[in-house]
């Protein structure tokens, strides 16, 4: 009688199975903005202030790998350059989190760009947000939550880099320079070439 055999044995493997925790894909490699379009700002130089947001009840960001206000001033980093005479860009981090929460982790991120003049006076400001979040069974071990909160944290950046570059191209466009290869006076491409990266419609 195979067919009664399973049906007395089902209630015994259903909790064998809703215990196993999922698979959780993170990108390998180390986080890096190098390969997206360079935004060139016409400021002599580009400040990236230290993030100084208190951590949120839940919030274990700290643990990752790259926590992620660390992260988003990597992106700053390398992908903002100062090349003009005067004035500064000021980025900050305004939002860092990597949540739990009751369906599992949710990862939150947020930052700013000011345009200063030479003078101290603020001529322009960008800001930008993005979210990520995965939803976990109860009960999963520490290290399924962990590696949710690096796969949730690689998806926030990449939708936080679509939204700064657009809001920069929006928002900033007269302070924006675009150049081509050994242009006089203006730094060529780096980081493999890239000059322009499509966006969605807005």
């Amino acid at each position: 009688m195979p067919t009664r055999r399973l049906a007395l044995l089902l209630p015994l493997l259903l909790p064998a199975c809703a215990g196993r925790d999922p698979e959780i894909a993170v990108p390998g490699g180390p986080i890096g903005f190098g390969f997206l379009l360079p935004l060139r700002l016409n400021v002599a130089e580009v400040v990236v202030q230290p993030a100084e947001a208190l951590p949120a009840p839940g919030d274990f960001g700290t643990t990752l790998a790259v926590p992620p206000a660390q992260a988003m001033r990597q992106m700053a980093e390398e992908r903002l350059f100062a090349v003009g005479s005067t004035g500064q860009a000021v980025f900050g981090v305004t939002q860092a989190a990597v949540l739990r929460d009751n369906a599992g982790v949710v990862c939150v991120l947020g930052c700013r760009l000011d345009i200063v003049g030479a003078e101290g006076g603020r001529q322009g400001f960008i800001e930008a947000s993005a979210r990520a979040n995965m939803t976990l069974p109860s009960g999963v071990a520490p290290a399924t939550r962990q590696r949710a909160g690096e796969a949730v944290l690689r998806q926030a950046l990449d939708r936080l880099n679509v939204e700064f570059e657009f809001q920069a191209k929006r928002n900033l466009r007269a302070w924006l320079v675009e150049t081509t290869p050994g242009a006089s006076g203006l730094p060529a491409p780096a980081r493999g070439g890239v000059e322009r990266e499509a966006l969605p419609p807005a």
